[in-house]
């Protein structure tokens, strides 16, 4: 099998058939397997792909979520779908978006040429204009997405990734500590291994961006929660008054809504503050928490060391 595309899907009823109808009429000469990750879904998202069978003959599904055990996050359906996977190379997609006509096509014959790829995401084909406007040009619409610290690399999005499976063999599976920004760790840490992250701007996924104000504002939160962790894994650490800054910087933007005269100007507000107020929870919880927490497990282990050189 030359290509697996992995498709992880929780509850995507509502927008997977716009996603496997486009990957059934991905045109490829050479073997491909498309891997439906099912992570517990409860709605018709499973009887929706299985329709797809005649159209993509090489489709499987496979289980991430095996109850009683919890259901874990995306990084882990990746994870399952990878190794399940045939292919010599992977490429990823999700169940909310839509890849391109030539999608297919262009991820292989990049990965004949590179081991480790991203494309474009383009936003306007499945957003309303207010939304799109929210959003700017738009993250990784026509390069890779630049961090400001350490380890100064760009990083791609998951949802437009491809790689060879000696990538993911070297590098190790997607760190599923990361609810969000496993992508932009692994991004870190397969360049750290000597695999250069390559652009190809024509291979391109149609994004679909949060609508409603509680998806916005979770995700946003989300994301800003985790990246202290991505700062503190990697060397950047959290300055003396960092933490009150932010929190001065939180109060100074809720004051700032009054401000807001339309939707999407309330759109791009509240992504910001679910950011600030996930980076704030991030930085207490990984750097103030964790730093307790290391002073109190270093204390422990001075006194278990101290109990087994008395024994």
């Amino acid at each position: 099998m030359k290509l697996s595309v992995i498709l992880p899907c929780f509850n995507g009823a509502k927008t997977i058939a716009l996603q496997l109808e486009a990957l059934a009429h991905q045109c490829w000469s050479e073997p491909w397997e498309l891997v439906v990750v099912n992570n517990g879904s409860t709605d018709d998202s499973m009887q929706i792909v299985q329709s797809y069978r005649n159209l993509l003959p090489n489709l499987r599904i496979v289980d991430a979520y095996v109850p009683p055990a919890p259901r874990l996050g995306v990084s882990h359906s990746y994870n399952v779908g990878v190794q399940a996977a045939k292919g010599d190379a992977v490429a990823f997609c999700e169940a909310d978006d839509e890849v391109a006509p030539d999608w297919l096509v262009t991820v292989g014959t990049a990965l004949d040429r590179y081991d480790f790829v991203s494309g474009a995401l383009e936003y306007q084909r499945l957003n309303e204009p207010w939304i799109v406007e929210a959003h700017g040009s738009g993250a990784q619409s026509q390069e890779l997405v630049a961090v400001g610290h350490k380890p100064y690399l760009p990083f791609a999005y998951g949802c437009n990734l491809g790689m060879k499976r000696a990538v993911y063999e070297t590098v190790g599976e997607f760190d599923e500590s990361f609810p969000c920004a496993w992508d932009m760790d692994y991004s870190f840490r397969a360049q750290l291994a000597g695999f250069q992250l390559h652009f190809v701007p024509n291979l391109v996924v149609h994004y679909r961006v949060r609508h409603k104000w509680r998806d916005i504002y979770r995700q946003s939160r989300n994301w800003g929660e985790d990246n202290p962790l991505v700062r503190k894994r990697y060397g950047a650490g959290m300055g003396k008054l960092e933490l009150p800054n932010r929190t001065i910087a939180l109060l100074g933007h809720l004051l700032k809504v009054w401000q807001v005269s339309n939707r999407t100007a309330f759109a791009s507000w509240l992504f910001s503050f679910g950011w600030q107020v996930g980076e704030i929870q991030g930085l207490l919880k990984h750097f103030v928490w964790g730093l307790f927490s290391d002073h109190r497990n270093s204390g422990l282990a001075r006194r278990d060391g101290l109990k087994f050189q008395a024994r």
